[in-house]
């Protein structure tokens, strides 16, 4: 069964506080409680880039491989490997707006879980929901960036 979900949304920071945010993938479950993560490799500019994961999949736990993409307004991952066959990726691309940065938030999510098409679409949608709710209260509460640049 393949899912897809595309969430748009205004977070109240600047585009890299959206990204510093992100980069944080050991507070994870803070913001999203259906997950529990650990970075294995980071980037040079201290960015996750492979991380393993421990995902709640409708009751019941995948261990999943993750490799992360980085741009200066996009966050991307990609499942490489999964205990359940799970499959899929996503992306957090951010944007200056007026009133903060428009995110956009796209997930694809490939289950060989044998769920109806319709059941697994609403449970998917609240899910994800809830996780960008929980985000923008993570990502608005979080600190300043830091500064990559080298000196």
């Amino acid at each position: 069964m393949r899912t897809k979900i595309d969430i748009d949304f205004v977070v109240a920071i600047t585009p890299a506080q959206v990204l510093e945010a992100l980069a944080a993938i050991e507070m994870l479950p803070e913001w999203s409680t259906y997950h529990d993560a650990r970075v294995a490799t980071r980037d040079e500019q201290g960015r996750p880039g492979r991380v393993y994961v421990t995902a709640d999949v409708m009751g019941s736990s995948d261990l999943q491989v993750l490799e992360y993409e980085w741009t200066a307004s996009r966050c991307a991952w990609q499942v490489v490997d999964s205990s359940r066959g799970i499959g899929g990726g996503g992306s957090f691309e951010v944007a200056a707006g007026t009133t903060g940065t428009r995110v956009r938030y796209h997930v694809e999510v490939h289950s060989r879980i044998p769920l109806p098409g319709l059941l697994m679409k609403r449970t998917v949608q609240r899910w994800h929901e809830t996780v960008v709710q929980n985000f923008v209260e993570f990502a608005e509460a979080y600190p300043e960036p830091r500064d990559y640049e080298v000196l």
